[in-house]
């Protein structure tokens, strides 16, 4: 936490000093701006003759003049001494004022007046190539070294109607190290501050930390524990009447919910699995016989929309035997494997389910052709049960036998349907096992017929 601590202010304070310092150089640059604007408006009230370029916030950027300011020309027709025009300058910017023209071989400038004593003939060199030069008329704000001694200055330029660069009108905000010395102080006095703060900051923090010390691990664990489903503990430091006791209630709070979460959660997967266990088969997992009459009543309902319906009913052949001989256990284990068969023969929309012993039921959607469908899916029944299944080492060989009523043509109840389905199961059987057959009026009456003769 100290850490986090000293983290958190050091990046405050970086980020403070970081505001400082541009704060301070834009403060900088305005002051020198507002010099260019006090010097050429003293400059203007003695020259008349000088016009000035601003540019679009009002901002002067240069002087226009066909002759050079300062030179005997312009001191006979103005009366003005320039040095002292930099001084009355000098006087209302209270900083230093220089007028420079270009020295004789072009590469730069020397001064001509200053507002102070023995500035004719000094040189200016600036720290930034953006600078003003004598092939370059543009305004600039920044560091430059005049007589030795580097300052802060606006320099604005003087030129001809035609572009020519006569010379500069320098005006300083003060000595960078005078400057710089600023605002090194108030760095150090922020610094100091931040140190205090710190300090006291860090005071705070371990009297807090003191003082949470062994309530809030404790109460970590719990609400480990809860995160892990160990919810028989109750939450310690209960009653207390400051943060640790607001928190400690919350958790117990937190526990408690979990506790009755949990509840339900095992009431609901309670009922879940009763409710499975009422609709499924326990021996196959498939869904029964109540299962099957609801999804066959539901399907019957909508018949009256258009939707058609195969109900095939089928029987093992030669299971009996296999039980017989194998023991019901055997037994049990063909009936999960044939149910597993079936289930991979079915249809997205369509159901098995087990009715009980070695009989089967398929509820199947017809998409299209009921008569089509319902025997591609009969063959595919009677193809998979034909192929040998190998149970416990033994391999068994038993079949199946179906029936198919489709719906509405065979009846459009659940009863007219198992009824129907049930018949052709029967002809299927008479006609040799391991077949199908489907439901017809004819195969009812011959059924009939056939029980009757006691066959």
């Amino acid at each position: 936490m100290l850490l986090g601590v000293f983290v958190a202010y050091g990046a405050g304070a970086a980020a403070g000093f970081l505001m400082l310092e541009r704060g301070m150089r834009e403060q900088w640059r305005n002051q020198a701006e507002m010099n260019a604007q006090i010097v050429s408006s003293v400059i203007r009230g003695i020259y008349t003759a000088l016009v000035v370029e601003a540019d679009a916030e009002g901002q002067v950027v240069r002087i226009v003049s066909e002759l050079p300011i300062g030179d005997e020309t312009s001191i006979l027709s103005t009366g003005f001494n320039p040095v002292d025009v930099l001084a009355l300058a000098a006087a209302q910017t209270r900083n230093e004022v220089w007028l420079f023209q270009k020295n004789e071989d072009g590469s730069g400038f020397v001064s001509t007046a200053g507002s102070g004593d023995n500035h004719a003939g000094v040189l200016i060199t600036f720290d930034d190539s953006d600078a003003p030069s004598p092939d370059r008329a543009s305004f600039f704000v920044g560091f430059a070294t005049v007589d030795g001694v580097q300052h802060l200055v606006s320099a604005l330029p003087v030129v001809a109607s035609r572009g020519e660069v006569h010379g500069l009108v320098v005006s300083s905000i003060g000595q960078s190290a005078a400057l710089f010395e600023t605002r090194n102080a108030l760095v150090k006095q922020s610094l100091l501050v931040l140190i205090a703060v710190l300090v006291v900051t860090t005071a705070i923090v371990a009297f807090l930390m003191r003082r949470l010390f062994r309530p809030v691990p404790v109460l970590i664990q719990a609400l480990t524990r809860i995160a892990n489903n160990d919810t028989g503990v109750a939450t310690p430091f209960r009653g207390r009447n400051d943060e640790i006791g607001y928190l400690a209630d919350a958790i117990e709070t937190l526990r408690e919910a979990v506790v009755e979460r949990e509840h339900l959660r095992e009431v609901r997967e309670a009922t879940l699995q009763f409710e499975h266990m009422a609709h499924h088969d326990s021996l196959t997992g498939l869904p029964n016989r109540a299962y099957l009459n609801k999804a066959l009543a539901k399907a019957t309902d909508s018949l009256s929309d258009g939707q058609r319906v195969n109900f095939l009913m089928l029987d093992l052949d030669l299971f009996k035997p296999v039980n017989d001989t194998h023991g019901h256990a055997v037994g049990d284990t063909l009936l999960v494997a044939v149910a597993n068969r079936l289930s991979l023969l079915l249809g997205a929309d369509d159901i098995a389910a087990r009715l009980g012993g070695d009989e089967f039921a398929i509820l199947q959607h017809v998409s299209h052709d009921s008569e089509k469908e319902g025997r591609r899916l009969a063959e595919r029944i009677v193809e998979t049960l034909g192929r040998p299944f190998v149970v416990d080492g033994l391999q068994l060989s038993i079949g199946g036998s179906v029936g198919i009523a489709c719906a509405p043509e065979a009846g459009r109840d659940a009863h007219e349907l198992f009824t129907r389905a049930d018949a052709a199961l029967y002809a299927s059987k008479r006609q040799g096992r391991r077949t199908y057959a489907f439901y017809s009026d004819t195969l009812l009456e011959d059924e009939g017929k056939y029980r009757a003769l006691g066959a």
